[in-house]
């Protein structure tokens, strides 16, 4: 209700102003309203202004940009209204140009109710509106005030109408009786649907705010709230799924991200899809969802028939074939969104921030880059999302799009390079190109790679040292380019751990696979206190791309995997609370109800006493063993230290 409650003194002042804005601008801004970021374009602004601004249409939440329609099959100009849609349509006669979405229809769609299947009402009644059509009464609420007011005093602006003709081109028929309804604002009000509209009565506003629309294009295009349990994820390979997913659900692991569902496999003839050529990643799955294990299934590999580059099945799509391939992930998301599999997390290719002629062709990861684009094909990639995006939400509209993770090989801003760093551009090819608007989240890769010489290996990456590490410098990187383009999305860091290089022998000994255990505290602490949607360590099955899995090629845990299991287990339903330390030493406090736990290392050898809380009920080293302490302070060192105790010691 506080967003309501906030709005009303601007939906009166704007109702003076924007006739007056509307005649010295072609489009209209917000300038006064920091949280919009976006105008009201040409030719949309006058329409917005004329025919109801923004009490019938809402703030924008998109820039005009061209986007696929469903029902045209055709890219046409469109922006997004908190309460609507509107589209350019030039090839129509005037007055028909700008055309209103059925924004209620797909809203109803979109969670799953019928309205025909809920029944017509019995017949007119009095003193309301009738629609034979539906079967509807629109009536009042009070005298003069109510739906029926509302719906017959608004309309669109359109000669040789009358008012009634008017309304039903603005709002559309009445889909429902009236019933109370909790809309998305947490608020159980007298609602009603329309075509284009959802109407709600809010008794204790104004008169001339107590119909309210409600915020359906804002509703239709919110990423969905499904968020993973937490923010431990682990990467299994196609082969060992159905081998490890017990050790997945018995490490609580969060996300299971899994390399996929290959088009090229299921559909090599165009037109004939063979669903049984994945018949043993059906079987993971199917582990996966048995043990109710939250899986990132990634989508990739193009058919030879639509392969914009020949030979690169990892690559860009030809724009003839993106009709076939959004069928196809249509198809995909409605075969595997239901149980046994339950996959709610659709990722589209890996690492596609990579140009098809570094790598083989036949890779799983790669390679949409274009290095003749200067935005290194990232705008072609999000021609790719805007197909599929809609058609995912068509078939799941709980599911959740991510973009394929970036491999970020170096930062374009870095004026130090010996070879510019081209391939940096190509997030913000993508999001320039409107992908930022059909995607849920954006996804990144931050590898560490290990060195005996007792400092932090991710802050000191050379390609990253600069902007803090490889982990949270890329973050940051990711984060100016959602900015610069007012993109607000959560951002999954889908592939990380600690890596021996090119599996050279020096490391495969003790030391470094206790490192991996001291990265897993460092990475996942750091994901939380970074607000990052999530982490995935790649990978749980061993052995591992150069010996980065938390288990062996037996399949039995490393100590990593052992401290994962503990530190995922202990920080389960935890809350990130605050940062600790200074200079070298690190920390992070977190509270889970009444108990607080305390995280602390150094980046360096340096050791760094620490006060022990009054409340101190035990001290963990990272393999979940206690420590046991005399007096009242203990040193914290490279290796990460846990402190149980009742209070937190962050100012708060």
């Amino acid at each position: 209700m506080r967003r309501v409650l906030y709005v009303l003194p601007l939906l009166i002042l704007l109702t003076v102003i924007i006739p007056q804005r509307q005649a010295e601008a072609q489009q209209i801004c917000f300038q006064d309203d920091p949280e919009v970021l976006r105008c009201v374009a040409d030719p949309l602004s006058g329409y917005w202004s004329s025919n109801g601004g923004l009490p019938v249409f809402g703030f924008p939440l998109t820039e005009i940009r061209p986007e696929h329609n469903i029902d045209l099959n055709q890219a046409i100009k469109t922006q997004w209204l908190e309460r609507h849609r509107l589209e350019v349509h030039p090839e129509n006669p005037a007055p028909y140009t700008i055309l209103l979405g059925r924004i209620g229809v797909e809203r109803l769609e979109q969670i799953g109710r019928n309205p025909a299947a809920e029944g017509r009402e019995s017949g007119p009644r009095s003193g309301c509106l009738w629609f034979v059509e539906t079967g509807h009464n629109v009536c009042n609420q009070a005298e003069d005030l109510g739906f029926k007011h509302y719906w017959e005093s608004h309309g669109l602006a359109i000669q040789g109408l009358d008012s009634y003709a008017r309304s039903l081109q603005l709002f559309g028929l009445p889909l429902t009786e009236l019933r109370l309804e909790t809309n998305s604002s947490g608020d159980t009000v007298l609602t009603q649907w329309f075509e284009r509209a959802r109407f709600e009565w809010h008794p204790t506003n104004p008169d001339a705010f107590k119909v309210l629309l409600g915020r359906l294009g804002a509703e239709v295009r919110t990423p969905p709230t499904s968020t993973p349990q937490s923010v431990f994820g682990v990467e299994i390979l196609s082969r060992n799924g159905v081998k490890t997913a017990d050790q997945a659900a018995d490490a609580n692991a969060s996300l299971v991200r899994y390399n996929a569902i290959a088009w090229s496999e299921v559909e090599a003839t165009q037109g004939v899809r063979r669903w049984a050529a994945v018949a043993s990643r059906e079987a993971e799955l199917r582990a996966f969802g048995e043990r109710n294990l939250s899986s990132i299934v990634i989508i990739r590999g193009t058919p030879d028939w639509a392969q914009a580059v020949p030979g690169a099945a990892c690559g860009a799509i030809k724009p003839a074939a993106l009709d076939a391939f959004a069928d196809f992930v249509y198809e995909t998301v409605q075969r595997y969104s239901v149980p046994p599999y339950n996959v709610k997390y659709w990722e589209f290719g890996n690492e596609p921030d990579v140009d098809p002629a570094l790598i083989d062709g036949s890779s799983i990861f790669g390679c949409w880059g274009d290095a003749k684009d200067a935005y290194y094909g990232g705008g072609h990639y999000a021609e790719m999302l805007k197909r599929v995006y809609p058609m995912v939400k068509r078939a799941d509209p709980a599911a959740v799009v991510i973009s394929g993770g970036l491999l970020l090989d170096c930062d374009p801003t870095l004026q130090s390079q010996a070879t510019p760093c081209v391939s940096g551009k190509f997030l913000e090819g993508m999001l320039r190109n409107g992908g930022g608007d059909v995607v849920d989240v954006i996804s990144y890769h931050a590898y560490s790679y290990w060195m005996p010489h007792g400092k932090d290996w991710n802050l000191n990456h050379p390609s990253w040292k600069h902007r803090g590490g490889v982990f949270g410098g890329k973050l940051e990187f990711v984060r100016s380019i959602m900015h610069k383009y007012g993109v607000r999305k959560p951002i999954l860091m889908n592939e990380g751990g600690l890596l021996c290089y090119r599996s050279s022998p020096n490391c495969r000994v003790p030391e470094f696979y206790e490192a991996q255990a001291n990265q897993v505290v460092r990475l996942y602490t750091r994901t939380s206190a970074q607000g990052l949607w999530a982490s995935i360590w790649f990978t749980l099955d061993g052995p591992g791309w150069q010996e980065g899995s938390l288990l062996d090629a037996n399949q039995v845990p490393r100590p990593a995997y052992n401290t994962f299991k503990f530190l995922s287990g202990l920080l389960k339903d935890a809350s990130y609370e605050c940062a600790l330390g200074a200079n070298a030493l690190e920390g992070y406090g977190f509270r889970k109800g009444a108990t607080t736990y305390l995280v602390y290392w150094t980046n360096d050898s340096s050791r760094v006493v620490i006060n022990l809380p009054l409340t101190t009920r035990a001290i963990f080293n990272k393999a979940g063993n206690q420590i046991s302490v005399e007096g009242t302070t203990i040193q914290a060192g490279f290796e990460p230290i846990i402190i149980e105790a009742a209070e937190m010691p962050c100012g708060r």
